[in-house]
């Protein structure tokens, strides 16, 4: 588990929303995903949508899209990676949703696996 302002300094990120941003908010889990269905897809896996909280979104895309359906599932922190920079419109749903947003240089492996390696482990169903 990691504090978000333990995240942004191990992976480097820039700081899109820093409006939204709770350093001291807590990540035990994250989930990767560029097919955003994918990411809907968690609704129907999860028996504790409280696990949601502190999880972490890792995405390619930097669209509306990852905003909407992180928006949905009650994801807090969305994390873009291979050095994505969102447009403006974007920047300003993550705001108006209270999503906090991030881009890192590192690729969505090695994001995965700096995290994995401070005990942030995948999100999986839950019975």
């Amino acid at each position: 588990m990691l504090k978000v302002k333990e995240i942004i300094k191990l992976l480097d990120c820039e700081v899109f929303t820093p409006e939204n941003l709770d350093e001291e908010k807590t990540i035990r889990y994250a989930f990767s995903a560029d097919l955003m269905s994918d990411t809907l897809f968690i609704l129907n896996r999860m028996n504790d949508s409280d696990l949601l909280d502190e999880t972490i979104l890792i995405t390619g895309l930097a669209t509306n899209q990852a905003i909407k359906s992180a928006e949905i599932i009650d994801i807090g922190v969305v994390l873009m990676v291979r050095g994505k920079t969102p447009a403006q419109t974007v920047i300003d749903q993550a705001i108006e949703a209270g999503i906090v947003l991030l881009s890192t240089k590192h690729t969505m492996f090695n994001s995965n696996g700096l995290l994995y390696e401070k005990n942030v482990r995948g999100l999986t169903k839950h019975d």
